[in-house]
Parts: structure tokens; sequence; C-alpha cells
């Protein structure tokens, strides 16, 4: 998305950047299409778009985050 104001989280917290991945996955499952694309900075940067949040991030948190997110799903209560 050319033009866009992107927050740079490549060098945030990890809590920071957790917290809005959570924002993005809550506006995914409420319908809202998700973008996701490599940086031309390259490995690891990526691009992610949800309605009005644009980000730089790198993939390896984002893939960590995924994996702790599905590992706790399992044993969550409600899931069963």
């Amino acid at each position: 998305m050319p033009g866009v104001n992107r927050k740079d989280l490549m060098l945030a917290p990890v809590l920071v950047k957790e917290e809005t991945y959570e924002e993005i996955h809550r506006l995914y499952k409420s319908g809202i299409p998700v973008s996701l694309k490599e940086h031309r900075s390259g490995f690891p940067a990526i691009t992610v778009d949800c309605g009005d949040i644009h980000i730089l991030t790198d993939c390896l948190s984002l893939e960590d985050w995924w994996a702790k997110k599905k590992e706790a799903e399992k044993y969550s209560p409600s899931e069963q």
C-alpha cells in the first residue's frame, strides 16, 4: 500500500507486538481482510494491513505469537 504511514514494530517489545497481533486477529475474525507481504528490505521484515492498522514487523515474532496462540487454544476450556 504505497503512501500508507506504517507503525514500525521491528524493535518494539514483544508485549507491544503481541497486543497488536491480537487486535489484528480480532479484526480478521470479524471479517476484515488482512494483507501480509514481505517488505522491500527483505527477510524477516513484513508489512501487515488490516482495516486502519498498518504495521511493519518481523515474521519471526508473528510466527512465535501464532504458535503460542494455537498452543493456548488447545488447552482452552472454551474450545472443547
